[in-house]
This record gives structure tokens, sequence and C-alpha cells, in this order.
């Protein structure tokens, strides 16, 4: 008998896809994981119709009936702690995350229907990715996508979620300009999570930058370690 090798699931960010994960997946392969990292799709009434419960649906197929670790990127990290209501995952590793409705900081943020990223200048993708090198730009830049501002709007107004009963490690880039680390390190308080910080490293650097498969590569030395 064959055994399956352990699932990881890798959820993206807002804006994004499962190519966020182009440097972490072939890190974790390497160790073993089967991995999936899926695009969150809009539903068939669109992506202004889109909603946390519906993203977080897919994050549930994706990791079927198998014990998973669940990875999640910025907004893909409540994502996935909402996921691990029904999933009960072995595992929970969240990524410069959002937080749950439990650490509430300040009137929300409020977001069109539709926030629009897809097809915007480089030079944008250039200042968010300031520690990323030229040919990971090029290759991020046409493949960012527009978001759900229901979505958007939920996980600034905030999602409930409970405490997680698995082990956690909560990744923070030391400086993050989306997600104050101050924030990261409140989430990882309240879910009695391993830390571990990259001073120096830009939100989007923990996944797309020049040292984004040694974070990787520290991610799964905790896993091992568990």
């Amino acid at each position: 008998m064959v055994l399956a090798k352990p699932l990881v699931v890798m959820i993206h960010g807002a804006g994004g896809g499962g190519w966020e994960y182009r440097f972490w997946k072939p890190v974790f392969e390497k160790a073993g994981y089967e991995v999936a990292a899926p695009d969150l799709m809009p539903v068939k009434a669109g992506l202004a119709k889109t909603t946390v419960g519906d993203y977080v649906d897919q994050i549930v197929k994706a990791a079927g009936d198998r014990p998973a670790v669940l990875i999640g990127a910025s907004m893909g990290g409540v994502l996935v702690l909402k996921a691990a209501e029904r999933i009960h995952p072995r595992a929970l590793i969240l990524v410069c995350s959002t937080s749950p409705a439990a650490l509430a900081h300040g009137p929300a943020k409020s977001y069109p229907p539709i926030v629009k990223w897809k097809g915007g200048p480089y030079s944008d993708t250039v200042a968010s990715m300031p520690d990323s090198d030229e040919p990971t730009r090029r290759f991020a830049w046409p493949r960012w996508r527009d978001e759900s501002g229901a979505v958007l709007n939920a996980i600034a107004k905030g999602v409930d979620v409970p405490k997680p009963a698995c082990p956690v490690l909560v990744v923070i880039p030391g400086a993050d300009d989306t997600i104050p680390p101050a924030r990261q390190e409140a989430l990882a308080a309240w879910a009695g999570a391993d830390v571990m910080c990259f001073s120096g490293m830009s939100h989007v650097g923990t996944l797309l930058s020049r040292r984004g498969g040694e974070v990787a590569a520290e991610a799964v030395a905790w896993l091992s370690a568990r």
C-alpha cells in the first residue's frame, strides 16, 4: 500500500492567485508534501457577489477529506482560519496575515463592490515588491486580478473565528507597510502561535522576494519539528 503524501493547501492574498507561491511550492514538494495552490474563483453571479463563505467553501473543497496543513497569506490568512472550523487542519501557517474579529483594530475601511487591481501600471507592482527581483516583478504584474469588495469589507469589519486548536505559525515581514507587524504579533498572541519575523521584508516579500524560498524552508522546518 502506497501512503499518500501529506497535503498542504496554500491560499493567496487579495488580488493574487496560487502563482504567489511559486517559490514556496517547490520547497514543500521537495520536502515530501503534496501542494495545492488554487486560485480562489468568483461565483457565477460575479466577483461583486462573491463572499467570504464562497472562498471558504473552495478551501474546504481543495483540502477534501484528508488531514491538511493550511497556509494563508494576507487575505488568505483569515480565510484559512475560517476554513479550519470545518477542516480541522494538522497545522496552520499564517503569512503577513489579516486578523479575525477578535482583534478588531478601529473603524473598518470601506471597499467598492469590485476592487480594481488588474491591468494596473507596472510602477504599482514595483512599489509593492521592493525586495523582489525584476523577473519576479515582471512575472507578477500581468497576473494581478480584481478582488471582491464584499470579501474585503467583511475582513475589514472582522470575521468571527474560534482560536485554532492545532499548531500555528505566524510569519511576519518586519517592514510590512500593509498590515503592521504589531498587528500580526497580536494575532500570534491570540492564536498561541509560534512566530518567525523576517527583518526588512515587505508585505509581499514573504512569498515573492529574493528570500521567498528561504522563508518557505523555515516554514517546512517548523512543520517538521511538529
